[in-house]
């Protein structure tokens, strides 16, 4: 048996708190790591911080969530059989080779308040990811995967809960861009490109 580690995440950043304000919910954000260390999450949020609209498949260091004291988790211990490991392994290696033919689906985002989901190929909210790990994994979701209904799915499996600086350690940034900077010409051409190839299917 391996373990997928499911971490919520109740983020200190303003789309973060309007999230929270609009769900109800104590998390807004939701990542995927398979290392025992949690040194490496992965999830479809923004690539940068200065922008949350360049968005899109992102490896994402814990450093992101331990720069507040007041970023809380919920870490969530999921045991998969060795085979289904694998089969994540694979879906996720193959999403970040291609990572520029994935964006983040703001559509669903947005159809999420109506109860509705918008279906598009290659395009991710955080929770739709996730529910796709988790279903590929062998774990039964439900059909409209959000935050909240998530942690419901999971109750039963071990968790840790507390603030980030207490729950993860300092294992670098890695090959995430979060605090790289992002110039406008550069921001506007990567917005244009990802919402292109969110409407159309390519950029």
């Amino acid at each position: 048996m391996k373990t997928i580690y499911v971490i919520f995440s109740s983020t200190d950043l303003k789309v973060g708190r309007m999230i929270r304000v609009f769900t109800r919910n104590e998390y807004n954000h939701c990542s995927i790591c398979l290392l025992e260390d949690l040194s490496k999450f992965y999830s479809f949020s923004r690539l940068y911080r200065s922008n949350p609209l360049v968005s899109g498949f992102t490896v994402e260091s814990p450093q992101r969530y331990t720069l507040s004291a007041r970023t809380k988790l919920k870490i969530v211990a999921v045991p998969v059989e060795d085979d289904r490991f694998e089969d994540v392994r694979k879906m996720i290696r193959n999403m970040n080779e291609h990572e520029d033919e994935y964006v983040y689906n703001f559509f669903s985002a947005a159809a999420y308040i109506f109860g509705r989901k918008f279906t598009r190929e290659n395009a991710f909210t955080c929770a739709e990811f996730t529910s796709k790990v988790l279903t590929t994994a062998g774990i039964e979701m439900p059909k409209m995967s959000n935050i909240e209904q998530m942690e419901a799915s999971l109750a039963c499996f071990p968790a840790w809960e507390g603030r980030a600086v207490d729950g993860l350690f300092d294992s670098g940034w890695g090959d995430d861009k979060y605090l790289l900077p992002l110039g406008r010409l550069e921001s506007a051409v990567q917005m244009y490109r990802r919402f292109k190839r969110l409407v159309v299917g390519r950029a």
